[in-house]
């Protein structure tokens, strides 16, 4: 059976990433030929996962990544083929790269979304699977990448089905496929997992937020400094890996008019993190909703995620800027995201000075 996705690394675009992102070589298979054999048992040697090709005329070898068309990752299959248009059903991705993995770093292959079950496969071998369509997932890879060329095969269903969204019936146009970015993000053996920081909604003059570490040292101290504001603090972890903290911090509130941000900085050992948050307090009063302590006015919009200037579904920076700008510029100053988590502008987010190309 296929295993689950790994838990998920919050903030990836801070780390140093590679992304696998272009033209991928795909097969259409509406019967998941390369799935089940005839008798629908799933297939061990003859599946298209296997990547491989026939060493002689007679070998049953009835697919050819090499010779199959391209579709582009990230992006849906609907507006990439005339034929794909209505397509329901499953299709095969398959991406070649090289590694040069580090010693003393972890490599985790991260999926923005595949639309709306995908199974993966590593050289053949099953990493795991996913159900949801517009949700990020992670698979660790550390130890299964020797340096040389790697088969990446993404198996990719988009039939609707009774729990899942959309619903059998239309709703909102269902696009098939890797519709969002394909990453290999590299992290020290101990790295900041998660975290979260937040105004304490008792006393907004504090920072109250908690971290955890993944990896075999994970007691250790962790530092969490915003330069701007002139806060810093350090906390130690428990052998979980786990700590809270809070520290006095008088920041600028993010607001629709002014929305500030602050580069915050976290750094346990080998591990940096940089992030960019915007701090405020929202809270309801009777039938006025309060936005740092005063009155706001919601006007807005539901948005789809539907490219603003191309056919097919969102996704990046570029769609992101262009569907809020519109937005901002009706005079909305809040969006609704129907009905599904939405790809974000993740490039704001990311610290030039840790980018990195060594995978």
């Amino acid at each position: 059976m296929p295993g689950p996705a790994s838990l998920l690394l919050q903030n990836v675009h801070a780390r140093a990433v590679r992304d696998l992102g272009g033209p991928w070589r795909a097969i259409v298979d509406p019967y998941e030929n390369g799935y089940i054999d005839y008798r629908g048992q799933p297939h061990t040697a003859e599946g298209y996962f296997i990547d491989r090709k026939p060493a002689s005329p007679s070998d049953r070898v009835e697919y050819d990544f090499d010779r199959a068309e391209t579709l582009l990752v990230p992006g849906d299959w609907n507006s990439q083929r005339r034929e794909l248009f209505l397509y329901e059903g499953t299709i095969w991705y398959r991406t070649r790269f090289v590694a040069r993995p580090a010693p003393g770093w972890r490599t985790f292959l991260h999926f923005g979304a595949a639309n709306t079950r995908a199974r993966v496969y590593l050289d053949g071998a099953l990493l795991g699977e996913h159900r949801g369509g517009f949700t990020p997932f992670d698979f660790e890879v550390s130890g299964r990448l020797g340096a040389g060329e790697h088969s990446l095969v993404v198996q990719v269903d988009d039939r609707r089905r009774p729990d899942a969204v959309p619903a059998l019936n239309t709703d909102w146009w269902n696009y098939g496929g890797l519709t969002r970015e394909v990453l290999l993000v590299e992290v020290p053996d101990t790295f900041l997992r998660d975290y979260a920081l937040h105004l304490d909604p008792a006393r907004p003059d504090r920072l109250s937020g908690w971290v955890e570490l993944d990896g075999p040292a994970r007691r250790q101290e962790v530092t969490i400094s915003i330069p701007d504001a002139g806060v810093h603090t350090v906390v130690g972890t428990d052998a979980d890996g786990f700590a809270r903290f809070e520290v006095d911090a008088r920041l600028e509130r993010w607001s629709p008019g002014r929305p500030r941000l602050y580069p915050v900085e976290m750094v346990a050992g080998t591990d940096r993190v940089v992030d960019l948050i915007g701090f405020r307090t929202i809270e309801a009063r009777g039938t006025e909703i309060l936005l740092n302590g005063e009155p706001v006015f919601l006007r807005g919009i539901s948005l789809h995620e539907q490219a603003p200037l191309r056919e097919g579904r969102a996704h990046g920076e570029a769609d992101a800027r262009t569907l809020l700008g519109w937005a901002r510029e009706l005079g909305a100053n809040f969006v609704r995201l129907a009905h599904y988590p939405h790809d974000g502008p993740h490039a704001l987010g990311r610290d030039p000075g840790l980018l990195d190309h060594r995978l």
